[in-house]
């Protein structure tokens, strides 16, 4: 399945790309995802070798940035979540 991302970042995180050499990714394609429909990303970045996605918590609806990795069947889904990139950056 081919996901697309909006690419409009405020100042703040624009900074945070840049300083991070994170790359800001428009569309991915993920063979098979376990995502619920609030982990849809609506945004993406590359952070070092990690793929990090904007997504809404399931617990109180706001917008978390979620670590993609792939689980056991080769299935794709958020593994950790983070309220903000410097909170990313910190714990990765």
């Amino acid at each position: 399945m081919k996901f697309k991302f909006s690419v409009e970042y405020n100042e703040e995180e624009l900074a945070f790309i840049k300083s991070h050499d994170c790359e800001i990714i428009s569309e991915i394609k993920l063979s098979k995802t376990d995502f619920s429909e609030n982990e849809i990303p609506k945004r993406m970045i590359k952070y070092g070798d990690s793929y990090i996605g904007e997504i809404i918590d399931n617990e109180d609806g706001s917008l978390v940035w979620g670590v993609l990795g792939k689980g056991r069947k080769g299935i794709w889904h958020f593994r950790l979540e983070y309220d903000s990139l410097e909170a990313m950056a910190e714990g990765i």
